[in-house]
């Protein structure tokens, strides 16, 4: 059965349990991270395993320049430090100038710091600014 559903009951803090055997099947773990989407349409919730529990996840928040190739470049910044990238968003915050790219990676195969990492994203040329937030276990 491709489908199958539960009835659960939400808590006073809004919580609902994931069924044992749901997790068990999907490979959901203590201290896996999940994702969350709202569908307001058609008012429903879905949640998926995003992480296993091994995922030491982090967001940064970069400041790059607007130009053609930087946020490749800076891709690859991080894909050279073995940085799993999970998600990511981009937007220009003046035309020509600055851009900004905020990304969730899994930082638990690289070996190194959040300060390592940190000074090598800024030593690629297109990165002006990174901002580095762990993401709760």
């Amino acid at each position: 059965m491709a489908h199958e559903q539960e009835i659960m009951r939400v808590d006073s803090k809004g919580r609902v349990t994931i069924p044992a055997y749901m997790r068990e099947e999907l490979g959901m773990k203590d201290g896996s991270y999940a994702a969350v989407r709202i569908d307001r349409e058609d008012r429903s919730v879905t949640v998926n395993l995003f992480a296993g529990a091994h995922a030491k996840l982090v967001e940064m928040k970069l400041k790059i320049s607007d130009r053609p190739g930087a946020l490749a470049r800076a891709a690859r910044t991080l894909s050279e430090m073995n940085l799993d990238l999970m998600t990511s968003s981009s937007r220009t915050l003046k035309k020509g100038d600055v851009a900004e790219w905020v990304v969730v990676v899994d930082v638990g195969q690289s070996g190194m710091t959040i300060d390592e990492i940190r000074r090598k994203i800024l030593r690629n040329r297109d990165a002006m600014a990174v901002e580095v937030k762990e993401l709760p276990v």
